[in-house]
């Protein structure tokens, strides 16, 4: 079910927290390192780099390179998932350091922008409540279990350079 920003605002079952993780323009990597009190790592679930296969949100050609990435966010220390990201970004209107960074290493890509201070924004496009049996398992729960989820386009210059979808566990991060 969709959320909007009003929804938020007085929906009961979720925590201040919770709310500033689907609300947040920022990245999420720093916030869930703070409250969560330990250090935070991207673990490179999958990656794969080929034709966009016309992504609306992107802007750019059907055969245009996409690399399309899944990780999780996870405490160094206690190895729990914290947040799953999907994401698919136009790999050409990245400078080849980012490149780098995302094919060779498992940086937060927040971090990566910010280590090359790209200006950009980021664009909430959804929230949402929903079932993901796939994500579910990721954080070692049920199929049925309800997760959080923002979509957010990332604009460099009023040119889309990604789209990300962040999902976690509605019981989770309390």
């Amino acid at each position: 079910m969709p959320l909007t920003a009003a929804d938020l605002a007085v929906h009961p079952g979720l925590t201040l927290f919770q709310k500033i993780l689907l609300t947040t323009d920022g990245t999420v990597t720093e916030l869930l390192g703070l409250y969560t009190g330990e250090a935070i790592r991207a673990r490179k679930l999958a990656q794969s780099l080929g034709p966009g296969l016309a992504l609306p949100h992107l802007a750019c050609p059907a055969d245009a390179p996409v690399l399309h990435r899944e990780i999780v966010l996870m405490g160094v220390a206690s190895g729990c998932a914290h947040l799953y990201a999907e994401s698919a970004f136009v790999f050409e209107r990245f400078s080849p350091a980012i490149r780098h960074g995302l094919l060779h290493t498992e940086q937060p890509i927040g971090l990566l922008w910010r280590e090359a201070r790209l200006e950009m924004h980021r664009e909430i496009v959804d929230r949402r409540i929903e079932r993901c049996a796939k994500t579910s398992a990721w954080f070692g729960l049920p199929p049925e279990t309800l997760l959080l989820a923002r979509t957010y386009l990332i604009v460099h210059g009023r040119e889309p350079l990604g789209v990300i979808t962040e999902k976690f566990p509605a019981q989770h991060l309390r």
